[in-house]
């Protein structure tokens, strides 16, 4: 089944993606406009994507696709930090392919593969990682 969740936490400047299923980037492309139109949307919170479960259904021609979309509107680019956590090889390729294409956006991207690590790099106190891996929990099990 595919799930495409997330949450926005203001307070801590955080968003938070889960990702479960096979995607094409344009399914990405138009999960990322949703989160854009969230009235708590900020470009500069920083974000922790959980593609664990998750499966690219494409190549580096729609890596390049997608950071092109990102590049060309304005309401997605901020400075911010970006954690994958990953489980695969294959996602951790995707990743990496996602970093190196970032040129010019003021992304901080990094690939993770124990969530503790991701929520050190975006500079999650132990109590707030604790309460974002719930809430991923909580967004895994949404239907």
């Amino acid at each position: 089944m595919k799930k495409l969740n997330y949450l926005i936490l203001p307070e801590l400047s955080l968003i938070i993606e889960y990702y479960s299923g096979a995607f094409h980037a344009d399914e990405l492309i138009d999960f990322k406009r949703k989160i854009g139109m969230d009235e708590k949307y900020d470009p500069n919170y920083n974000v922790i994507s959980d593609i664990r479960e998750l499966s690219f259904l494409f190549e580096i021609d729609e890596v390049q696709k997608y950071m092109e979309f990102i590049a060309k509107n304005k309401r997605y680019i901020g400075a911010r930090k970006t954690a994958m956590i990953t489980s695969t090889p294959s996602q951790v390729v995707t990743s990496l392919k996602f970093n190196l294409l970032k040129t010019n956006l003021p992304i901080v991207l990094d690939v993770f593969s124990i969530p503790e690590t991701a929520y050190a790099f975006i500079g999650l106190s132990s109590d707030d990682a604790e309460m974002v891996d719930n809430l991923l929990d909580k967004l895994r099990n949404e239907f």
